[in-house]
């Protein structure tokens, strides 16, 4: 069986939709709005600090984008070798979510509460690790890596957004280390500063995968696409 090279990567160049200028338009207004918006909560982070808490706006949206792109994922891409995809985002989604800010006995509360309980099961932790390990070692690696040179659409998001994330973690870090110099104002600052960032990774993530990996239009076998997920060795 032969492929053609556009599709072993499963629709990485998201074809002339990414080229129009409402698409280039939005990006600008979606880089405004973000810097933006993490101006004012660096600004006034007492005022921000409302949403940024447990439960609050920015954690909802972060949870509900990341609960998004994880549906998205295993509806989009199918197949065994991606099943990693949608797993890491809804594994993500929970841990954005703290079953204690909800009432206890309230429907969320029990749904997060026994996701807790499943999840500290030592067996369902090592499946889920072969899971993602397998994924990325086999589909996500090769795939990404073709990305990049391609220069897809989906993957510059994705890495803009996980530099998101890792300026939040040192935010984070930084903030536990010089606990004890900084003043409450500047812990608030960088708490919010580090929230709105979690929240800019959220929305970036469910980005990617929208833009990244199209559907197929032909009518193939769930088989094919398996074996479509591995690039050409060539």
């Amino acid at each position: 069986m032969t492929f053609k090279a556009n599709d072993q990567v499963d629709g990485l160049s998201s074809g002339p939709v990414a080229d129009t200028g409402v698409a280039r338009l939005t990006i600008w207004f979606a880089v405004l709005s973000g810097v933006v918006l993490l101006g004012a909560v660096g600004i006034w982070p007492e005022q921000a600090l409302v949403f940024n808490q447990e439960g609050g706006l920015f954690e909802t949206i972060s949870a509900a984008c990341l609960f998004a792109a994880g549906v998205a994922a295993l509806w989009r891409y199918p197949g065994v070798t991606r099943l990693y995809i949608g797993l890491t985002f809804l594994l993500l989604a929970e841990r954005e979510l703290e079953e204690s800010v909800y009432p206890e006995g309230s429907l969320p509360f029990l749904i997060l509460d026994g996701l807790d309980a499943v999840l500290d099961v030592t067996v369902v932790r090592v499946l889920l690790a072969c899971v993602v390990l397998s994924g990325v070692i086999w589909h996500g690696i090769p795939t990404g890596w073709r990305a990049i040179k391609q220069r897809a659409s989906f993957m510059i998001v994705f890495i803009v957004a996980g530099c998101l994330a890792v300026i939040a973690q040192l935010l984070e870090e930084f903030t536990g280390l010089h606990s004890d110099a900084l003043s409450s104002v500047m812990k608030t600052r960088l708490f919010v500063m580090e929230e709105t960032l979690e929240m800019f990774f959220s929305i970036g993530i469910l980005a990617s995968v929208l833009i990244g990996w199209p559907k197929s239009k032909s009518d193939e076998t769930s088989h094919d696409k398996d074996i479509r997920a591995f690039p050409d060795p060539s």
